[in-house]
């Protein structure tokens, strides 16, 4: 990504996942097998509460599609939240209280070990934001504010973002234009006064271009998106050949 040597932009705003944060080689899937393995190990460690791994990952996958399969029916400019999913699959793990807040826990761990800052971006942000120019993140995710400013804390702690605007705190997304239209009346700015930099083409290009912010497109090095895919052909490959998750009932093995 080249960078101008000035933005002459009253507000520059960024996506946060593999714009301001990137990710790794790993997919989707594998990061959910991941988060499933850790939580299930401190389940165990922690309250002698013992829950097969693919249970737990069965029940992420499962609750996150049909969550969203249920918004695209009933507010399709709004975003599901990740505290809603979480109680979901505690409900099917039958956990609750700290065990429950164990699912939620192994999420961020997992996500703060395969994240890294982008400091390149990160740097030409600072540099924008000690001359004046007001840094913001944007994102489409179903994590909140506080989430999402844990991990740049974590990650980058001396990061130049003034404010986080997430889908799931502002029911509205990038991908329909409705969380623009949120930034905009929050930071009382006109849309040729932003510049919007990000890796997704339509939500991070095409919407707010037509909408009338300035632009600026992440692009990943193609070798990294194709051993994602890689990766994620493996995961549907393990999960086909597994057997059946077990959830566990109080008194059974896996209670």
């Amino acid at each position: 990504m080249l960078l101008p040597e000035r933005s002459a932009a009253r507000v520059v705003s960024c996506d946060v996942f593999d714009t301001l944060l990137l990710r790794d080689h790993r997919s989707e899937s594998r990061r959910f097998r991941d988060i499933a393995g850790l939580a299930a190990r401190r389940l165990a460690a922690e309250h002698g509460i013992q829950r097969d791994p693919a249970a737990i990952w069965t029940a992420r996958t499962e609750v996150q599609r049909h969550a969203y399969r249920a918004l695209d029916l009933a507010r399709p400019t709004g975003d599901v939240r990740f505290a809603d999913m979480v109680d979901a699959m505690a409900r099917i793990l039958g956990l609750a209280g700290p065990a429950a807040a164990i699912l939620h826990e192994a999420e961020i761990a997992v996500e703060r070990s395969q994240l890294s800052a982008n400091a390149p971006l990160l740097a030409w942000l600072a540099a924008e934001a000690w001359s004046g120019t007001r840094v913001i993140a944007v994102s489409d995710i179903y994590h909140e504010a506080g989430t999402i400013a844990l991990l740049l804390g974590a990650l980058c702690p001396r990061h130049p973002v003034a404010r986080i605007y997430t889908s799931a705190d502002h029911d509205a997304t990038k991908r329909t234009g409705a969380l623009f239209a949120t930034v905009l009346r929050e930071e009382g700015a006109a849309p040729g006064e932003i510049l919007h930099i990000g890796d997704d083409h339509r939500a991070d290009v095409a919407i707010p271009r037509a909408l009338g912010l300035r632009t600026l497109q992440v692009v990943r090095p193609r070798h990294l998106i194709l051993r994602r895919r890689t990766d994620a052909l493996r995961a549907r490959i393990v999960s086909a050949l597994a057997p059946p998750p077990r959830y566990g009932r109080p008194g059974s093995r896996f209670a």
